[in-house]
């Protein structure tokens, strides 16, 4: 508004001082009346400047007025302000301070919540691997069992297996044995008889020389007895001689001389008896 007035009181001024620029510029004389009304229009733009003057002098102290309460007010409002950001940053302090103080304990908290945590973590973990291990250990108990049953059931059956491989060798051998034994039997049987053959044979051309000796002395031995015989039917006949000799030469007991002679004459028959005999071969021993 100060601006505004101080322009149009400039605006009248410079109109009027320029109106009686131009007129003197046409170099016309003035007139009376048109210097009087030059001058009353001249007191007028005055008075009208004076009063713009005025006012704006008027609106300028209001506008000073105002600016210093403006001024007292901004001080007020900086002073407000900084009584408000004072308080705003005790309230500030005093809660960020709470908020440490909750912060530090809720960190606590926090803290004895997670050592707590950890803690049962850890129990658990321990728990875990406590089990963990049970487990292992059974499963691993189990496994073992497992392979000392499945080794156990290797084994057995190895050892079935050998057994049945064994009783199978063992029947192969024995069944060797057996044949071996069979044909050792038979080669000896077969050895037997070709002994006995030769046996037989040999016993056989034994007994046959056995026989041609014995028929040989058989042979001999009648022609011995023949022989004997005939000396002793010649002995007989001396001794019949002789006993007759004896009879005669002595007379005596003649009755005991002919039963001497009667029993040399049964004699002479059994050895004539057994000549009979030794004329059969004699059979050789089976």
């Amino acid at each position: 508004g100060v601006r505004t007035l101080g322009s149009r009181a400039s605006h009248g001024l410079g109109a009027l001082a320029g109106t009686m620029a131009e007129k003197a510029a046409d170099g016309a004389p003035l007139t009376s009346s048109q210097i009087q009304a030059n001058l009353t229009g001249a007191k007028e733009s005055r008075k009208r400047a004076e009063l713009d003057a005025q006012l704006l002098a008027n609106r300028i102290a209001l506008l000073k007025q105002e600016e210093e309460k403006a001024w007292k007010k901004i001080e007020e409002t900086r002073k407000r302000a900084t009584e408000i950001m004072e308080l705003r940053k005790q309230n500030q302090d005093k809660f960020q301070a709470k908020e440490n103080f909750y912060k530090a304990k809720w960190e606590s908290i926090r803290a004895a919540q997670a050592q707590n945590a950890m803690a049962r973590d850890k129990a658990k973990a321990v728990r875990d691997q406590t089990r963990q291990g049970l487990l292992e250990h059974k499963h691993a108990n189990a496994r073992d069992t497992k392979e000392q049953s499945q080794n156990l059931l290797y084994q057995k059956k190895e050892r079935e297996a050998q057994d049945r491989q064994a009783n199978v060798e063992r029947s192969q051998y024995l069944k060797a044995r057996k044949l071996d034994a069979k044909k050792r039997a038979e080669e000896e049987r077969l050895a037997q008889l070709e002994k006995f053959r030769e046996d037989y044979e040999a016993r056989t051309a034994q007994e046959d020389l056995l026989r041609a000796r014995t028929d040989a002395l058989v042979a001999k031995m009648e022609k011995e007895e023949m022989e004997l015989i005939q000396r002793l039917q010649n002995t007989q006949t001396v001794q019949r001689d002789a006993y007759q000799a004896l009879e005669e030469a002595l007379g005596q007991t003649s009755q005991q001389i002919s039963s001497s002679a009667r029993h040399v004459g049964a004699g002479s028959r059994g050895l004539g008896g057994r000549s009979s005999g030794a004329g059969e071969r004699p059979q050789p021993a089976a």
